[in-house]
């Protein structure tokens, strides 16, 4: 499960960014700024976090595994799309209005932190299932 969770979810979900990298590669002037989109970042903990909710419910016939974990999981990945997507709205808030009104480091670093913990949920969750299935 853990191959096929990394090949569709993790290279899927990261498409912006390995998209980005290379389209980076052949620009003569690169900055971090243009290396570093939030939104590809929040895209990319959405697609974990949708992706967590789809296996969890997978798994709520399997008598191995307890409904109390499935239904836990289940809310907790809700709860980080909820964040994502807020965040996604003021990332797009940001490009829609010209007054400089929103801290952008602050976005790029809280966009970063929601994909990491999706990301360290999402490996959590693959683990356990790992465990629990075999």
């Amino acid at each position: 499960m853990t191959k096929r969770w990394l090949y569709y979810t993790l290279i899927v979900g990261a498409l912006p960014l390995l998209i980005r990298c290379f389209i980076l590669l052949f620009l003569k002037e690169v900055t971090w700024d243009m290396a570093i989109n939030p939104i590809d970042f929040v895209f990319l903990g959405l697609t974990l976090n949708l992706t967590n909710i789809i296996e969890l419910n997978g798994f709520k016939k399997s008598k191995n595994i307890k409904a109390g974990f499935l239904e836990d999981g289940v809310w907790i990945s809700i709860i980080a799309i909820i964040f994502l997507a807020v965040n996604l709205g003021v990332l797009f808030l940001d490009d829609f209005i010209q007054i400089l009104v929103l801290n952008k480091h602050t976005l790029k670093i809280t966009s970063i932190a929601l994909c990491v913990m999706s990301l360290l949920y999402s490996l959590f969750i693959v683990r356990k299932l790992d465990m629990k299935e075999s």
